[in-house]
């Protein structure tokens, strides 16, 4: 089971998926997707500076926001199912099945709005951790060498960073920090 994200964002709209275009000589703001018109704001190399992830914020906290809740949503049906295995034998047969194929039934309709959260996040250049805890990663360049920009929830604006190998509790404040947002 994975373990319920600490998502503490609060009156985040999600009605407003569209990011604002913003005027920053150090980044390009180009769709990935001319269909979609969901704009990154990134580099030619795909690399986010602390300013340019923090403007995406509004619609990454949105997205994250969906994604914890459905992250919640998905552990309750798995406690569920984990519930009617429990009961199995003091159930009817068929109406044992019945529920649990409504809950497995709600369950995988819970992962797809979940994947599709997390293909939005991807074609913004937003990577979310493994197993899902709610914090993102925007991919950065300090020192010549690729890190990640890391962003919790709740946080006004992305401050910290970890090495590409390293989780959210490895990060460190940037305080002072150069990174920069194109290949040197």
């Amino acid at each position: 089971m994975l373990p319920m994200p600490e998502c503490s964002i609060v009156d985040a709209s999600h009605s407003q998926r569209k990011p604002q275009l913003y005027n920053d000589p150090m980044v390009s703001v180009t769709p990935n997707n001319p269909d979609e018109q969901q704009p990154t704001i990134r580099d030619s190399m795909g690399n986010f500076t602390p300013e340019s992830a923090s403007k995406l914020l509004p619609l990454v906290e949105s997205i994250v926001r969906e994604m914890c809740e459905l992250s919640q949503k998905m552990d309750f049906h798995r406690e569920q199912v984990s519930g009617l295995n429990d009961l199995r034998q003091t159930i009817d047969g068929d109406a044992y099945e019945d529920e649990v194929e409504d809950v497995r039934r709600s369950f995988s309709e819970l992962e797809a709005q979940f994947n599709a959260c997390h293909k939005e996040l991807l074609s913004l250049g937003v990577k979310t951790h493994d197993p899902f805890d709610g914090a993102v990663d925007f991919p950065a360049e300090l020192d010549r060498r690729r890190v990640n920009l890391c962003w919790l929830p709740g946080e006004k604006a992305v401050t910290h960073w970890h090495e590409v190998h390293e989780q959210s509790k490895d990060r460190k404040r940037l305080d002072g920090i150069v990174v920069s947002g194109a290949a040197v």
